[in-house]
């Protein structure tokens, strides 16, 4: 397995963890986060204070990835599964697609979107 698609499996378990600080640690210094329903994070201090709002509004959450492939050298695209149990008891669950980009062996760019949007495939928020 590339380290490109390594770093992004991990993500994914550290999202489903909630670890914060690890996180962190695949984050470089100047980051780039984006979707369509929460627009832009830059840095990775934007980027984790997003994460963690978004992991808060949850009892429980959980990512399945379905599909993982690299595209491109270090540019992973991931196709994904969510569900989470929001604070208030509602059951949420959708599929989604993810784009994580590798520098230097840290993720510098992360674009998520989902499917049965607006536009088919068009691109809505999961962290």
């Amino acid at each position: 397995m590339s380290l490109a698609r390594q770093i992004a499996r991990t993500y994914f378990e550290y999202s489903n963890q909630s670890d914060m600080a690890q996180i962190r640690a695949l984050l470089t210094n100047n980051c780039t986060y984006y979707s369509r329903h929460l627009g832009f994070f830059i840095g990775q201090d934007d980027v984790i204070a997003m994460q963690t709002m978004f992991h808060a509004q949850y009892q429980s959450l959980s990512w399945e990835i379905l599909s993982l492939n690299e595209i491109k050298p270090n540019v992973v695209e991931i196709d994904f599964g969510f569900e989470g149990v929001m604070q208030s008891g509602e059951l949420q669950q959708r599929q989604g697609r993810e784009h994580i980009l590798i520098y230097d062996g840290l993720i510098q760019h992360i674009a998520v979107g989902i499917y049965g949007s607006e536009n088919d495939r068009t691109t809505k928020n999961i962290v």
